[in-house]
């Protein structure tokens, strides 16, 4: 039996555009999780484990970069499709013992083996297909898109 030559170009092409979907949305959740490890690092008394008055939680290089592996690899499994978004928050030290955190950072901090209290308190982040949003000040912000590659 003779195949004739093989035309694989449609192939290729469902390939490249799968691939560049996934390399936007990698790079999308790349920068949500610096953001989150740069709140961590710079929270001082914005620290929820501050504001509850139990002294700062110091986290080393190690510690964030298994942080920001975990938030990585979890983001990235349940990335929003089309207009939907995923919502990060921390409440204050305050209320930290009724409210909390969100469902996906207590999984992430969970699979990275941190505390809680150590995140920065009053955050709160919205993760679209294309987008970046953050509550600033009671303004919701766009703090990064694909298009425009906007860094703020």
């Amino acid at each position: 039996m003779k195949l004739g030559k093989v035309e694989n170009k449609k192939i290729l092409g469902i390939f490249d555009i799968k691939q560049k979907a996934d390399l936007e949305n990698k790079e999308i959740v790349n920068f949500a999780a610096e953001h989150w490890a740069n709140a961590i690092l710079n929270s001082g008394k914005d620290q929820i484990s501050v504001q509850m008055g139990n002294g700062s939680i110091t986290l080393s290089k190690k510690e964030l970069e298994k942080f920001k592996k975990a938030f990585i690899s979890y983001i990235l499994k349940i990335f929003p499709a089309g207009d939907n978004s995923i919502t990060l928050w921390t409440s204050n030290g305050e209320y930290f013992d009724r409210v909390g955190v969100d469902s996906y950072l207590k999984e992430i901090m969970k699979n990275s083996n941190l505390p809680l209290t150590c995140l920065p308190s009053d955050i709160c982040m919205w993760i679209y297909s294309d987008k970046i949003d953050i509550e600033d000040e009671f303004q919701q912000e766009t703090v990064y898109t694909s298009q425009s590659k906007k860094l703020k």
